[in-house]
């Protein structure tokens, strides 16, 4: 099985950054567990990021961009040959059509 390589942007690393700031503010022990759930679940990506499904939006689409869930949290990705691009990490109930 191919392995494919990790790039996280920097604007996916400010927002990882973020949420566990706000999560630390209410419970430092969930704030850890989370990062660690989040950085986990982004590393599963390296074997069969495929599995996780294409973004439903047309736009988004076209693009490639591929969701995968973690807790309340979208993480957005694209294969890209063999890289996976993690772009942005954002709160599920945000309108993050206008964020990609």
């Amino acid at each position: 099985m191919e392995n494919y390589k990790l790039l996280i942007f920097p604007s996916a690393k400010l927002d990882l950054q973020d949420i566990v700031d706000y999560v630390n503010g209410l419970s430092p022990e969930a704030a850890l567990k989370l990062y660690d759930e989040i950085v986990e679940g982004i590393g599963s990506l390296s074997q069969m990021p495929e599995r996780c499904p294409l973004l439903k939006s047309p736009v988004l689409r076209v693009k490639s961009y591929r969701v995968l869930i973690v807790h309340k949290y979208l993480v957005f990705y694209v294969v890209n040959g063999n890289w996976v691009e993690i772009r942005r990490i954002l709160y599920g109930r945000r309108q993050y059509e206008f964020l990609l």
